[in-house]
């Protein structure tokens, strides 16, 4: 805590802390004397202006009740007096409505409150005597109307004189509020004058301390920040005060010194660059032939793998061709054995009608047998006829002739129709083995197709992968001509780092150090223009 008191942080803080409390104080008592006089004004406006306006309506009011009465005494149009009536009971209303009015706001002192209790043991007087006599003259008696006038004269002068009461006393209590106001007004001046006077010595005797304070650290420390603007380091800098601006002083203190090592490491350093320099410069020269050498044997490499992804690729379409004569030839096989397979079906068929043709021959055996029997059953019966079945004998044998040819007839079908279909199921049995052999022959030619498309395929991805390696070797040759301009470059940045260094090297001979350091220093600067090949400054 004690070492924060003598900062220039903390004096600043205290002097703005003292000047905000003290405005701070000012505000506020001006905001209290500001709410005081406030205060008394609505006092002024509320308790006193509008309670005066209320008395004087309700004087204005009953004068006018009085003025009606007088216009009625005057007439005796019994119309006229209805709407004298009317209009006086309107002023009555007005008169009770002021009457609140005053008496919610203005009957708050004690004199006040008197005034208001003498008006409220009159006015139901005056309301009852105005009743009787707009009674009486409605009525037509004009003399108790006038009795009646004569006898309230008393209690409209005694109200009257109520009315004009309350208007001095609330009129004295409105001067008392005023004054009062006055009172507050030049009090609340007095001490905003006075604190703002107070705030401002203080903020006069806060700067002026501030600015001693200030003002000799800041002189010393622009002094020593000169010297090292114009290259001198190594100043005898002694450190006299405390807090910020002794800090400053001491960082100024460390940046000297550490500015001053620096500039002995930055000659040692300029030299060791450009010794650096040089033999980045030599190592590049070699690195650029061997880069170019590099670079001619990739090229040679890259013309082979180009010939070689030509025969390859060469290979590979040989065998798409190959792949798709295979495939042709499997299309026909298919097509063959689908055309066996055809024949095939349409001899079962035929095996199968002449199968039907031989049942249909041995119903034919059958039917030529029953004819023979009753052709011989007929020959029997003319013989026994005699004479007169002598015709029918011949026709009956005639027909028995038929019918054995027809049996012999549809033997010889049935012998034939038995050969043909053993030939048929013969036929039906090599076109089975011949559909069978096409099957081989098929699948082989899928074999062959297959061995042929993997192939084409291993055909196809020995070429993208030596066309891949041909890029790769295309892709070294691109990046060994990078590399070989990469080399220049880096030729030229050695030349530009020794270019670097003397400008370093320059620009770090504007610094002064101590006497006792020079000869020291005068040997590293003599090494680095020595290295760099320029003449010592």
């Amino acid at each position: 805590m004690k070492g924060m008191m003598g900062t220039m942080r903390f004096t600043i803080f205290v002097g703005a802390t003292v000047c905000v409390v003290m405005l701070a104080a000012m505000s506020s008592f001006s905001a209290i004397g500001l709410a005081r006089l406030n205060t008394r004004v609505a006092d002024v406006y509320l308790k006193g202006a509008l309670p005066i306006a209320n008395l004087g309506d309700m004087r204005k009011a009953l004068s006018d009740i009085r003025l009606q009465l007088r216009r009625i005494q005057a007439t005796t149009d019994a119309s006229t007096v209805s709407s004298l009536t009317d209009a006086m009971r309107e002023d009555e209303d007005l008169l009770h409505k002021a009457w609140n009015d005053y008496y919610a706001s203005g009957a708050a002192s004690g004199e006040g409150r008197a005034v208001a209790d003498r008006i409220v043991a009159l006015l139901p007087r005056i309301m009852d005597g105005d009743a009787k006599i707009t009674s009486a003259y409605a009525a037509g008696d004009r003399d108790t109307a006038e009795k009646y006038i004569v006898a309230d004269e008393a209690v409209w002068k005694a109200l009257t004189a109520a009315i004009d009461d309350g208007v001095d006393v609330t009129r004295s209590e409105a001067g008392k509020w005023a004054d009062q106001g006055h009172a507050t007004y030049h009090t609340t001046l007095i001490l905003a004058l006075t604190m703002s006077g107070m705030g401002l010595l203080i903020a006069i005797a806060i700067s002026i301390y501030l600015l001693r304070s200030i003002s000799r650290p800041l002189e010393k420390s622009i002094g020593v920040a000169g010297s090292i603007s114009v290259g001198k380091l190594e100043n005898n800098l002694i450190v006299d005060c405390g807090g910020e601006f002794g800090q400053l002083l001491a960082a100024l203190k460390r940046m000297d010194e550490q500015l001053s090592s620096t500039v002995r490491r930055i000659l040692a350093s300029a030299a060791s660059v450009g010794r650096s320099s040089h033999e980045i410069a030599s190592g590049n020269m070699e690195l650029s032939s061997r880069t170019e050498e590099q670079a001619s044997s990739l090229e040679e490499t890259a013309a082979s793998m180009t010939q070689l992804t030509e025969t390859v690729k060469q290979n590979a379409d040989n065998a798409m061709q190959a792949n798709d004569l295979a495939t042709g030839a499997a299309n026909l096989a298919d097509t063959g054995n689908e055309a066996v397979q055809g024949m095939v079906g349409t001899i079962e068929k035929i095996a199968s009608s002449s199968s039907r043709i031989s049942d249909i021959t041995g119903v034919i055996e059958g039917i030529a047998f029953q004819t023979n029997i009753l052709a011989l059953n007929a020959a029997v019966e003319a013989a026994r006829a005699g004479e007169q079945g002598r015709g029918f004998a011949v026709v009956a044998s005639e027909v028995r002739s038929l019918a054995q040819r027809s049996a012999a007839a549809a033997k010889e079908i049935k012998e034939l129709i038995g050969a043909s279909v053993a030939m048929i199921q013969e036929g039906a049995r090599q076109a089975t083995d011949v559909g069978a052999t096409m099957t081989h022959v098929k699948q082989a030619i899928r074999s062959v197709s297959d061995i042929v498309a993997e192939i084409a395929r291993a055909s196809d991805e020995q070429s993208r992968g030596i066309e891949q390696v041909g890029q790769a070797i295309s892709q070294m040759d691109e990046v060994t001509q990078q590399n070989a301009t990469l080399v220049e470059q880096a030729a030229a940045a050695a030349q530009s780092l020794q270019e670097q260094a003397k400008n370093l090297g320059g620009a770090v001979s504007v610094f002064v150090l101590r006497q006792s350091t020079e000869g020291t220093v005068a040997s590293e600067r003599g090494q680095v223009e020595e290295q760099l090949e320029v003449p010592v400054v």
